[in-house]
């Protein structure tokens, strides 16, 4: 069912009008202050554009900030659901532990084009290049802000930084003290708890320590039917930070999880003497993925003066995922050293150097194998970067930077930016940034076989395209222009707008091969288009062999709105909004795949996003606070526009409980956000949900 975006953000706006009261709140909050009071309190300064501190009226990119504020307030429970509030961030649910997350397009479940730090800890996968984001969580009350950068961040960060830069940043553990208990249950989030304690050790230092769990239902189909995609995860860590001299700290973290999902898998068995005849083809589920790891990270810096600071930065990094598909062991360690100092008055300098090396076994099975026969696989990263930021006056700063790389892909990268703002006034600002970044080649294609991942379609006939990976790909190239506008206007109104106009090229495709999974020559036949096609002969199924290239360039292009309104001082409004334009075309002859490939990276992104939020403070210690979003359509997964509403309603008894009632997604019982084809998992609706909660703190 389509629901009229206009007309409901409308009635929301009036119906959470008409519950509010006249007066403000007698206790003091965030929101008796005003907007500049806010932004001074809540985001003094951001580290992702420049790895160092800056204004956020200040930063010359198109950076994003959801505080820990904002993640009570809209009731979220993980981190992928907090992202739907930033502008031209594309989130979608493919069922009820899996998540497309991407921005400025390349939506997909397997996105590569987003770096993803925790504490500075990249948690990407050399696997995939992506997030495996059903582990990437953490206590919500521990996570000061993200910041999320849309657009490129290479020249700081590195390659695949690409479209944007999450900055997932926790509390120090000196502003955690004490103890705090949440719990809570509901229809989908069925059962969640957390509890952390925190303290002091000698004369200047400060840990805390916290355990996590929950337990999520599964999702339905289109009839309604229960898909059992459950999820559950458990988790523990801790933070610690002490003086190690009068100039210098040290911090050590880490923590500990394992859980399990069932996806619903689409898979041809092929252990099975006959293969069913099924229109959706052969669904399995209830087939459980084991998921467990653990990190450890140490941080010290030492700070001589305003101007003038260095750190160093390791971290070890385990994975393992016992799959039905694929089984893997990941295991990373990442060094990097930082220096940032003030020369001359008007050159602000930060430079560094950085090496990652991942070890990776992986466990063959029937659907995925290394092409090479081998089980193990390791890689290596070096990098250097350099950022100078001149002051030419008052008004003007000119920031040039570059990151350099060696990896084990595609050997040597260098990747510059330019970027340039104009500050007419304190409170409004111009900027335009200039940036190449690249997308370097992962294992899964250069290195991997996938088999035996079934195509929907409407025929009675199962359809299968084993994928071969090529060694032999090149980097993605994104050539990348930013404008950038933002202003505050008086004491309750923030306007921030971002164009860009990004260029790519060798996007990787895939393409059909002669050269079947077992080392055979294929089956040619002539296509419906005029070309030909390659069959390997299966039992009851066609399979069409395919490989990589770098087959596609692309284009988008797009605007990108945030307004924030303080109403009244109990009630705050945030509107956002942006606009994407997705144009791909072949870079060699065409072909049905590489056809079929340009559709479907035009028309997985949804051309149009908006969001409204409502906070609002009333009195008695009563919040309500509302949520409406809305997504266009999107073709190339038969998926019309869709509207949502989250709510939720919280009472206070004095500063240290609060009890809670959230619903989400409660414009219709069941909704399909997202499915595509070549992952191999069955997509589910996303249903309406409540879930209430208690968090004390003592």
């Amino acid at each position: 069912m389509k629901t009229n975006f206009l007309p409901t953000l409308l009635a929301s706006c009036i119906f959470a009008s008409s519950q509010a009261f006249a007066e403000s709140p007698e206790e003091e909050d965030l929101f008796d202050l005003s907007l500049e009071e806010l932004i001074s309190m809540e985001i003094p300064d951001v580290t992702s554009v420049s790895r160092k501190k800056q204004r956020l009226m200040d930063s010359a990119a198109a950076i994003y900030v959801i505080t820990n504020e904002d993640l009570r307030r809209t009731g979220v429970t993980s981190i992928p659901e907090a992202l739907r509030m930033v502008p031209g961030m594309q989130v979608a649910k493919l069922n009820a532990n899996t998540w497309s997350i991407s921005t400025r397009g390349f939506n997909y479940i397997f996105a590569n084009k987003l770096l993803v730090l925790i504490d500075g800890r990249t948690v990407y996968s050399p696997l995939f290049s992506g997030v495996n984001w059903d582990v990437q969580d953490t206590m919500m009350e521990d996570i000061d802000r993200i910041e999320v950068i849309r657009g490129p961040g290479a020249a700081l960060w590195g390659a695949n930084a690409v479209n944007g830069v999450i900055n997932i940043i926790t509390k120090k553990a000196a502003d955690t003290q004490g103890n705090l208990l949440t719990a809570g249950g509901g229809t989908e989030e069925k059962a969640f708890g957390a509890f952390r304690h925190g303290g002091e050790f000698g004369e200047t230092g400060f840990y805390r320590v916290y355990v996590k769990a929950f337990e999520r239902d599964g999702q339905v189909n289109a009839e309604g039917k229960d898909t059992a995609d459950d999820w559950k995860m458990r988790r523990a860590g801790f933070k610690s930070e002490w003086k190690v001299s009068s100039d210098s700290e040290m911090t050590v973290q880490g923590e500990l999880y394992e859980g399990t999902t069932r996806p619903p898998l689409r898979l041809l068995d092929k252990s099975q003497p006959t293969i069913p005849q099924l229109a959706n083809g052969f669904i399995v589920n209830g087939l459980s993925r084991d998921q467990r790891g653990g990190n450890l990270g140490a941080y010290w810096k030492r700070t001589l003066s305003e101007t003038h600071d260095y750190s160093l930065r390791a971290i070890y990094d385990n994975y393992q995922n016992f799959d039905y598909r694929i089984a893997e062991k990941r295991d990373t360690i990442d060094l990097e050293f930082q220096h940032y100092s003030q020369l001359w008055g008007r050159h602000d300098l930060v430079w560094g150097l950085g090496y990652r090396a991942t070890w990776y076994e992986v466990k063959n099975t029937p659907f995925m194998y290394l092409l090479e026969g081998k089980d193990s696989k390791q890689t290596e990263l070096f990098s250097a970067f350099i950022q100078d930021d001149i002051t030419l006056n008052d008004q003007w700063t000119f920031t040039l930077s570059s990151r350099f790389e060696h990896n084990s892909f595609t050997g040597y990268e260098v990747q510059p930016n330019a970027r340039l703002t104009w500050r007419p006034s304190e409170n409004r600002t111009f900027w335009a940034a200039l940036s190449r970044a690249v997308k370097t080649p992962s294992i899964s294609e250069t290195a991997l076989q996938t088999d035996g991942i079934t195509i929907e379609t409407p025929s009675t006939v199962s359809y299968i395209i084993p994928i071969m990976g090529n060694p032999d790909l090149k980097s993605e190239k994104l050539t990348a222009l930013e404008l950038g506008y933002r202003e505050q206007f008086g004491n309750n109104f923030r306007l921030d707008i971002t164009a860009f106009y990004n260029q790519y090229e060798d996007i990787i495709a895939y393409v059909d091969t002669n050269m079947c999974p077992n080392g055979s020559n294929a089956i040619t036949i002539p296509s419906a288009t005029g070309s030909s096609l390659y069959l390997c002969p299966y039992p009851n199924v066609v399979q069409l062999p395919a490989t990589l290239i770098n087959g596609l360039n692309t284009k988008t292009y797009g605007l990108e709105v945030v307004a924030d309104w303080q109403a009244k001082d109990w009630w705050k409004l945030q509107f956002t909004y942006s606009w994407l334009q997705v144009d791909a075309w072949p870079n060699q002859a065409k072909t049905d795949f590489l056809n079929t490939n340009e559709r479907i990276v035009e028309d997985l992104s949804a051309p149009h996003t908006a969001n409204i939020r409502s906070t609002m403070n009333l009195p008695n210690q009563w919040y309500f606070d509302f949520w409406v979003r809305y997504s266009d359509n999107l073709k190339n997964a038969n998926i019309g526009a869709n509207t949502s509403l989250d709510i939720r309603l919280a009472k206070k008894y004095g500063d240290n409980l609060e009890f809670s009632l959230v619903g989400q997604n409660l414009f219709r019982d069941h909704h399909r956000e997202f499915y595509e084809t070549l992952s191999g998992m069955a997509p589910t609706e996303i249903q309406e949900s409540w879930y209430a909660q208690i968090r004390w703190q003592f």
